[in-house]
Order: C-alpha cells, then sequence, then structure tokens
C-alpha cells in the first residue's frame, strides 16, 4: 500500500489465508491481493488453488438449523475477492467450474460476486467465455436486482471488446432500457445499446424515442450524457432507404445542443469538459450545427482560454468545425497569439491545428495565399515545435510547388530564412520580434527553403526587387547570389544550426549549384544589354567570380564529409565545375573576367543540366493512373540519345583532365577504366586549351628499374640485389601516374612486402616462394586459432544464443563482457504489467467468437485424479498353469547351465573359491505344503510383481464358493417366479 513490493510475504499469506478464524482469513485475503501483484510469475499461485476451491465449496454446505449458509458464505466472498485480484490461466481454467456453479447459489450476495469475478477471469483466460456465455445470459432474468445491474456491468464491458457477439441481447436490453429505474444500471445499458447501432443500424431508429425522452425526464448528470451520447452515435444511421430522414430529426438535434450548452457553460470543469466530448461526437454527423448557434461558438472560444488543458485541447479540436472563409484569417490571428503564450505539447497541438484548419480539402478555406506564407514562416519561428517541423515543410513545399503566383514570394521568405540575420529584416510579425542574433529556425523547414530558392532560382531578382529585404550575409557579400551561395555552402550556418544534418546538408550542396546556375544565366543577360541598366537585379563579374571562388572552396570541404550522400554530391560538382573549365580556389591566376567568361559559356550546360524546367504538380489522377500502367518499357541507350542536346556539351569533345588537391593535372578522365588498367603513356598531349596553358603538358613517363642506391632509402634496411631482381621482367609500376586519381585503388606493394630476403627465398631452394613467405628480422607473423575449430567455434555460439534467450525470458540483461562495469548490467521488472499486456488482454477476448455455436472441443475443464482402471479377474487354475510354464522353463534353464559349467555346479556354496572336495551342499528338508486360498485380486499383484507362488493345495477356495451361492440363489430366483406366474393366472 505504501509503494513496496510485498512479494516477500506471499507464502506467509497463503499460510495465513488457509485459517479458520474469519478474521486472521480476511488479512489473509488482502495480503495474497497486495503480494501477488505478479500472479503469472509467481509460483505460490499454484498453492491456492486447492484453498480457492474449498471455499467456494464451502459455501453450498448449508446450516441444518437456520436453513442458510451461515459464515461459510462471507469466507467464499472472501476467496472470489481474492481471485479476481490473482487471476490467472490456470486459475481460471481450474476455477471455472466453481464460479459458474456459485451462479445458482441462493444468495445473491454470492451471485452478485461471482459474476463480477467471471470478468477477469475471462481477460486471463478468455476460452472460458464460450463455455459460460449461456449461463451469463440467464442472469439477465435474475430475480435480484443486485444481480442484473452486474450481469449488465460485465456484459456492457465484454461488448466493448467485440460488440457483434452481444447483438442477439439487443431486445433483453431493450426492456431493461424502457422498464429499469436504477440510473447506475440504465447508463450500462444506454452505452452498450449505442455501441451496437454501429452493427446494427436499424436499432437506431428505434432507440431515438426513448433516449430523447430519458434526455427530457431525468435530472441525472450522467444519465443524461450518456443518453445525448447514445443519440449522436444513433444519428448517422436514422436516414430512410430514399435518403430523407424522419420529421423528429432537427427536435431532436436541438434538444442535444441545448443540453450540452449548458453543460460547457456549467462552472464544473467536469461538466464542462463532457459538454466539449458531447460537441464533438454532435458535429461528427451535423458539421453545420455551430454555424446556426453563435452562442455556442462563443463558448467554444472562451473555453481556449481555460486553465484546464484538457479543456483547451478538446475546444481546439472544435474550432475546424467553426472556420469559414470569412473568419479564417481572425481565427489563425487568435491562434498564433495563444502560441506564443502556450507551451508544452499544447503548442505543438496548436500549430498541428492551424495547419489542419488551412489545408483541409486542398485549401478550401484559404483566399490568399501570401498571407498563408507568412504563416508558416511565424510557425517555422517557434521554439519547441521540432515535431512539428517536417509537417511545416511540406506545406511550404506544397505552395510553392502547387500555386503559381505564390512562388516568387515563396522564394522572397526562403531569401529571408537562409541569407537574412534577422527574421524577414525588420518584420515584427515573427513571433517574440526576434532581434538580430536571436534568430531561431526550425531544422527541417531550412532543406524546403534551399529546395524553393534552387528550383525557382531564376525568380530570385523577382524575390530580390522588394523594398526592405536585406540580401547581405556578411560583410564580403557581393551581391544576392553571392550572400546566398555563402549560406548554402558555408559550415557555419546563419540559420543558428551548427552542425547541420547530413541531409540538410546534401539539400544545400544540390541547390547551391541550382543557384549557381541561375547567377550564370543572369549574367549572360546582363551581358547580352550592352552596359544597359536592367529593371531587375543584375549579377556582375565580381560577383560571379566570388560564387564561383566560395563555391569551389567549400565544395572541397563537403566532400571530405562522412555522409556518403554528401560527399557524392558535393564531389560531383567539383568534378562538374572543373570540367567546364573553373580553376580550383586554390589558383591564383583566375581573374574575374576570365571566370565570368568561363561561365557565361558554360551557363546553357548548367541550365539544361540542374534545371531545364521548374518542377510542376502532377494531379493525383495521373499518378494512380501511372502507377496501374506499370513500370516503362525498357529504353535502348540510342533512343534515349535521341531527346539530348549534345551541343551544350562542347567541352565533352575534349579530353578532360583530372586533378589532384593542389590543382595540378594528372592525367585524363577519358584514360579511366573500371575494367582493366590502362598506361597513361598511351594517352598523349593534354590539350592546352582545355587547361588554359600555353604549352602542351607531357604525358607521364614509368618508373624505372630499382637499383641498389634506390634500395638504400628504404627506411625498413638495405635490399639484396637478388631481391630487387624480382621485378625484372614485370610490367612497369603505373602507379605514379594514377597519384591523386579519384578512381584508382593502389594495390602496389607496400614496403613490408620488400622486407622478403634472400633467405627466406632459399628455405625451399627456389626464388619464387620469397613471394610468399613473411619471414624478417622482425619474426613470422602467425595466426593461432586458439585450438578451436569451426566445429567448436559453432557451439559456443548457439551455446550464447541459448543464453542469451534465457536471459531475456528471465528479464536479465547481461553485460557482454566480464570488463564491463556493473552499472552496465541492468535487470528489469520480471512480468511487468503494463499497456501493453493489458491491450493484449483486450484484444485476445476479441477474438472469442459466440455467434458459432459450441463444438466437441469446447468442453468444461474438469479435475479429476487420475484412477487404474481394473483388470479382469483370473482364474485360479489359469494362475496354476502359468506358474507351472514358468517353473518349467527355470528348470530347463538351470539344467543347461549345468551341463556347461559342471564344476560350477559341484560347488554350490563355494563362495571364497576352496577345494570343491571338502564342502557339499546340504540336502533340502521337506517341507509341507501350507493350505492357501488363491484370489482374483491376490492374483493379480502376483502377476503384476512378477512373484510365483507355490500350487494351491486341493481345497475348496474363495471362488468355487461364491459358485454355489451363485447357484443357490439362481435356483430361489426361477422359484419365486413361478410361483409369480401362477398368482397371475389365478
Amino acid at each position: 500500500m505504501m509503494g513496496y513490493t510485498m512479494s516477500w510475504a506471499a507464502f506467509a499469506a497463503v499460510e495465513v489465508m488457509s485459517s479458520p478464524r474469519f478474521a486472521l482469513k480476511r488479512v489473509g485475503y488482502l495480503a495474497a491481493c497486495q503480494g501477488l501483484d505478479q500472479p503469472e510469475n509467481s509460483p505460490v499461485v499454484l498453492l491456492t488453488t486447492n484453498l480457492l476451491q474449498k471455499e467456494l465449496r464451502g459455501a453450498n454446505v448449508v446450516d441444518t438449523t437456520t436453513g442458510k449458509g451461515g459464515e461459510n458464505i462471507y469466507h467464499a466472498g472472501l476467496a472470489i475477492n481474492c481471485l479476481s485480484n490473482i487471476a490467472t490461466e490456470d486459475l481460471g481454467q481450474a476455477l471455472l467450474p466453481e464460479l459458474l456453479h456459485m451462479l445458482n447459489h441462493p444468495s445473491p450476495y454470492i451471485r452478485k460476486k461471482a459474476l463480477l469475478c467471471l470478468y477477469k477471469v475471462f481477460l486471463k483466460y478468455p476460452q472460458g467465455l464460450r463455455l459460460s456465455y449461456e449461463k451469463i445470459k440467464l442472469c439477465l432474468e435474475d430475480p435480484h436486482p443486485s444481480v442484473v445491474s452486474c450481469a449488465v456491468n460485465v456484459i456492457t464491458e465484454l461488448a466493448e471488446k467485440n460488440p457483434k457477439n452481444y447483438l442477439p441481447l439487443a431486445p433483453a436490453f431493450f426492456k431493461l432500457l424502457t422498464s429499469s429505474a436504477n440510473n447506475w444500471m440504465l447508463i450500462k445499458v444506454v452505452k452498450l445499446l449505442g455501441s451496437l447501432v454501429p452493427e446494427e443500424p436499424r436499432l437506431a431508429r428505434k432507440l431515438i424515442d426513448p433516449l430523447s425522452g430519458m434526455v427530457k425526464s431525468t435530472h441525472a448528470k450522467s444519465l443524461l450524457y450518456e443518453s445525448v451520447h447514445a443519440i449522436t452515435l444513433c444519428l448517422p444511421y436514422v436516414k430512410k432507404a430514399d435518403g430523407s430522414q424522419p420529421a423528429n430529426i432537427p427536435d431532436v438535434v436541438e434538444l442535444c445542443v441545448e443540453t450540452l450548452r449548458s453543460f460547457v457553460s456549467d462552472s464544473d470543469q467536469n461538466l464542462k469538459y463532457l459538454g466539449l466530448v458531447g460537441f464533438g461526437s454532435l458535429l461528427l454527423s451535423q458539421p453545420r450545427v455551430l454555424h446556426s448557434h453563435p452562442e455556442c461558438r462563443g463558448l467554444i472560444l472562451t473555453c481556449l482560454s481555460d486553465e484546464d488543458v484538457t479543456i483547451r485541447t478538446r475546444a481546439l479540436g472544435l474550432l475546424k468545425f467553426m472556420a469559414t472563409k470569412r473568419n479564417l484569417v481572425d481565427l489563425i490571428s487568435q491562434l498564433l497569439s495563444h502560441v506564443e503564450a502556450a507551451s508544452g505539447e499544447y503548442r505543438c497541438q496548436l500549430v498541428e491545428e492551424i495547419i489542419r484548419m488551412c489545408s483541409s480539402n486542398k485549401y478550401e478555406l484559404v483566399m490568399d495565399f501570401s498571407w498563408y506564407v507568412d504563416v508558416l514562416v511565424i510557425l517555422a519561428g517557434v521554439r519547441g515545435i521540432e515535431n512539428q517541423g517536417e509537417m511545416i515543410a511540406k506545406q511550404w513545399m506544397d505552395v510553392a510547388w502547387r500555386v503559381l503566383p505564390v512562388r516568387c514570394y515563396a522564394v522572397r521568405r526562403s531569401l529571408e530564412i537562409l541569407i537574412c540575420r534577422g527574421p524577414g529584416g525588420a518584420d515584427e510579425a515573427l513571433v517574440g520580434g526576434a532581434k538580430d542574433g536571436d534568430r531561431h529556425f526550425v531544422p527541417e523547414v531550412l532543406p524546403a527553403a534551399a529546395w524553393i530558392v534552387g528550383e525557382y532560382s531564376q525568380l530570385i531578382p523577382d524575390g530580390v526587387d522588394e523594398e526592405g529585404l536585406n540580401t547581405t550575409f556578411d560583410a564580403s557579400s557581393k551581391g544576392p547570389y553571392h550572400a546566398l551561395m555563402q549560406a548554402l555552402t558555408a559550415p557555419t550556418d546563419a540559420a543558428g544550426v551548427n552542425p547541420l544534418p547530413c541531409p540538410t546538408q546534401a539539400v544545400f550542396v544540390q541547390n547551391a549549384m541550382k543557384v549557381f546556375s541561375a547567377a550564370c544565366q543572369r549574367n549572360v543577360e546582363t551581358q547580352n544589354s550592352h552596359g544597359m541598366s536592367l529593371e531587375k537585379l543584375v549579377c556582375s563579374d565580381e560577383e560571379l567570380h566570388a560564387c564561383a571562388e566560395t563555391l569551389m572552396k567549400n565544395l572541397v570541404i563537403y566532400a571530405e564529409s562522412t555522409d556518403p550522400e554528401v560527399k557524392e554530391r558535393a564531389f560531383t560538382s567539383y568534378q562538374l565545375l572543373l570540367s567546364i573549365g573553373l580553376l580550383p580556389s586554390s589558383n591564383s591566376f583566375a581573374t574575374a573576367a576570365s571566370t565570368a567568361s568561363t561561365c557565361r559559356d558554360a551557363a546553357a550546360t548548367l541550365t539544361y543540366l540542374l534545371t531545364p524546367e521548374p518542377m510542376k504538380p502532377i494531379s493525383a489522377k495521373a499518378q494512380k493512373r501511372l502507377a496501374a500502367e506499370g513500370p516503362p518499357s525498357p529504353v535502348s541507350v540510342r533512343d534515349w540519345e535521341k531527346g539530348v542536346d549534345w551541343d551544350v556539351f562542347w567541352f565533352a569533345k575534349e579530353e578532360t583532365p583530372w586533378f589532384d588537391k593542389d590543382g595540378n593535372v594528372k592525367g585524363s578522365v577519358e584514360n579511366i577504366s573500371f575494367t582493366k588498367h590502362l598506361s597513361n603513356s598511351t594517352s598523349g598531349e593534354v590539350k592546352a586549351e582545355a587547361m588554359g596553358t600555353a604549352e602542351p603538358i607531357p604525358a607521364m613517363q614509368p618508373f624505372g628499374d630499382v637499383t641498389s642506391a634506390a634500395a638504400e632509402q628504404v627506411p625498413f634496411g638495405n635490399i639484396s640485389n637478388a631481391t630487387a631482381g624480382v621485378n625484372i621482367g614485370q610490367a612497369p609500376s603505373t602507379s605514379h601516374h594514377r597519384v591523386g586519381d579519384p578512381f584508382y585503388l593502389n594495390s602496389t606493394p607496400s614496403p613490408t612486402n620488400a622486407l622478403f630476403s634472400s633467405k627466406g627465398a632459399g628455405m625451399d631452394g627456389g626464388p619464387g616462394d620469397a613471394t610468399n613467405t613473411a619471414t624478417t628480422r622482425f619474426g613470422v607473423l602467425t595466426l593461432d586459432s586458439g585450438g578451436e575449430s569451426e566445429e567448436d567455434s559453432g557451439r559456443k555460439q548457439k551455446k550464447k544464443k541459448k543464453k542469451a534467450k534465457k536471459n531475456q525470458r528471465m528479464g536479465v540483461a547481461i553485460a557482454d563482457s566480464d570488463d564491463e562495469d556493473d552499472d552496465h548490467v541492468s535487470r528489469t521488472k520480471r512480468g511487468s504489467t503494463g499497456k501493453g499486456d493489458r491491450a493484449k488482454e483486450y484484444a485476445n477476448l476479441a477474438l472469442v467468437d459466440l455467434t458459432t455455436p459450441l463444438g466437441e472441443d469446447d468442453v468444461m475443464p474438469r479435475n479429476e485424479h487420475y484412477v487404474v482402471p481394473n483388470r479382469p479377474p483370473v482364474r485360479a487354475d489359469e494362475g496354476h498353469q502359468k506358474q507351472k510354464k514358468k517353473k518349467k522353463d527355470k528348470e530347463k534353464k538351470k539344467s543347461s547351465r549345468k551341463e556347461k559349467h559342471p564344476t560350477t555346479a559341484a560347488v554350490t556354496g563355494d563362495l571364497l573359491g576352496f577345494d570343491a572336495v571338502g564342502f557339499s551342499a546340504p540336502a533340502p528338508l521337506p517341507a509341507a505344503p501350507a493350505p492357501t486360498l488363491v484370489s482374483s485380486i491376490n492374483s493379480a499383484f502376483d502377476d503384476l510383481l512378477g512373484l510365483e507362488m507355490p500350487p494351491s493345495v486341493e481345497a475348496p477356495t474363495l471362488i468355487q464358493h461364491s459358485e454355489a451361492n451363485e447357484a443357490k440363489a439362481g435356483k430361489a430366483a426361477k422359484k419365486a417366479s413361478k410361483k409369480a406366474k401362477k398368482k397371475t393366472k389365478q
């Protein structure tokens, strides 16, 4: 009771339970209920089976003087109460017959307790419900009202799991609804009938009138609420076959609204909560009710400011039924003020409800999408809603994707998030009025903003053209494009999220290339204007040079990422920029004019590769049609190449150089092969036009032979000429040509391979063994398996798996190694019954089908001792014949042994091995056989134990006496029958 376990006192509690005194027995049962809190895992529960069975059977003993059960019924009541608390599957199976027998007890005290205990037994032993369903139905007709109330309670709880099983009981419950005056029982009846309506819709029209009358007549708040709730469950099913509704439905709806309004306006918090729940159930079938009752809308809006968070949450769920095109903006503005003041889970629910109201039915209520984008930006700056960040990001991308007029504004707001230090410059609409340096955005929103800016980068000039937008990332920013490039590729993010998640980095790298493509295209348009000022943003050569320099510098950093996606995108982008002629950032010969010229030449190529055209939405019907058609048919390479504009890939006609980290040219990309090694000596000269140099670059020369002078530089010591001569006649090494090649894996021997001395080669007399023996001055490296074979290791692994499974069943987690601390060994509570176990019990109970009749296997369990079947009696003469056969067989065996071993037969009794002459076996004295009586029982035991009894003397046996008596009795019976026939004739 104080929160400490009492499992240690379980055995002592069982001892006190068996006390004959009622006071001690009650204490023992109470201690058992508290101590056996985990009955499935306690072996003490097995000791209570016979004790509980004895108590339940003792309730049937009636006092002869008073005609009542006396104190035995109270003992049985204690046992039933204890069983309901410690019930297990074995206990339920063993005690179910006794509990069902208690339903016929003359005392209603026992009957109602047994009924309530059956529900707990069914949770542990669901099969017992099929066996006892018929007797539970009979309890609905019990003469005592308390027993009927308990039966209704049990059936109502069972119907919550599977209402379909109890449809045949609808007439009986309807009779109770119209005839009973017990409010507590009526609450259960109304709840049960309401759960049966979805299973049988015709029941709805039959229940409307009695439930409406109950709402008008009763003053009990609990019964009043259950009646209104049952009416709201019936309203979706009251339509007739022609689609019309009965004439009394509007009056019934008005009655429900008035009743629920009185609940919400009550000062009692419990009634207010029930009123909001009732409105939520009513609005599912009558969604336009609140539009015709403005006073109810005011009450619900008032509940949003209630101190109780549960009431605020329930009122928040009703706002979607109140929102219209006219009041959506005002309603969302009020909710945004609540978001600022809220905290915890309620703030997250507010954000979800705002997005759900605006996006319902494909943005049916939103009239101004620019306003909705502002709302999303405000929500993105709220702290403590990280779980809702993905929802905000999806909405932002979806609006920019689907609504064409709002794309430019979405790009502008995305620039504010990615570049601006303050949230939207001087925008005061953001939550909390954040200032510079106090800027916060949900991390999941950043990839969405980067995607919008990159995908619709051609709209950047239109977005930046508006006044009041600060497009400066830092003091070194040359313009909007450069600032955006700094924001997307800088290791330190401007939004305060550092470090960025790897998925965000991948999106940033990809869209930085799209922005760079848009900057190159904008620079082309600037040059084509011939010095005339454009109406919108321009991109100068200095800004474009700064963009290329920043991009080349930061892509090298991202190429070292541990995430494969980020690394691949950064490396691919870097090589693409190198292929169009841009020089690495470490090269100081690049000027703004030359870089801008190169970028203008590659503008068409970058636009064709990265943003050929803006992404457009696809309707749901088109997506379903494509999915139904299946995967497209395979296309050949030639067919695929027909749609490619090869004119934009002008640089592909020349050999593409690849560089090392220092920017030095190391070869041509065309010479790289993934299937065989090719020598760079055949590649010729790399064209100077592609490199931007005046002189051609000669091809690399292969290494020469290894000399003894070169061998002296090996750090592991000198290498003899014999060892150096191993490479003579082999192909020249190409490792020097592949230095810096990102596609080449160097597989040349390491310096330790040169340690193979001539001594090791000469051990077997052949030079070929020198390359296979690792004998050096450091010794021979060997790997000892420890004497374990594959079979032994497999057995050990199986043992470990078995041990792990055993520990898992025991609820103990053992550390993997002995070196770990004891703190790492965690022990879980054995048999902890949580919500998962309770849900599993309910699920098993819901699987029971009561609509099918009982089969041959559905039999009430019995507790009976095993009885050995009686063997048929054996006659005395048959027993004597068997004994004679056994004796003859033994005599034959002895005679055969004597013939085989004559010496041992002569020395009978010579146990110490002395000479056989001095000893002789004494002759046995003749003994008179004692007369014995042979019976069938004695002969049966003789056969079972394999005993040999001497033959009986010829004396009158029990069987002979019994046969004589039977013959006399038969003669007497015949005489009596003859006399009776004579009398009947007379």
